[in-house]
């Protein structure tokens, strides 16, 4: 699986790469069909919650993306991931059937 992480100006410590590194591993080893990742993180001037992240990831003939907010960038990419495990059981269920 191919994983990019965009963040353009926001700074990211080593502690929340590896972190995310870690989680993204996992839901390549649940889901092998996945073809490719994106994480882009934003950071928002104006409203609280702050921290946006979008997730984006193909499937062999779908993509999906998932948004997500939070007061920092590790509670919005939990948000996000859960989000997406969600999306990718019910890929997984139509591809199934």
């Amino acid at each position: 699986m191919r994983y990019e992480l965009h963040a353009g100006s926001v700074k990211v410590n080593s502690a929340f790469t590896a972190y995310v590194e870690d989680r993204m591993q996992r839901l390549l080893s649940d889901f092998a069909f996945i073809v490719s990742s994106d994480l882009y993180l934003h950071e928002l001037g104006t409203k609280s919650p702050a921290h946006q992240v979008r997730l984006r990831v193909q499937v062999p003939g779908e993509t999906l993306v998932v948004e997500e907010r939070g007061n920092n960038f590790q509670e919005a990419f939990d948000a996000a991931l859960s989000v997406m495990r969600r999306q990718l059981m019910r890929y997984k269920e139509t591809i199934r059937s």
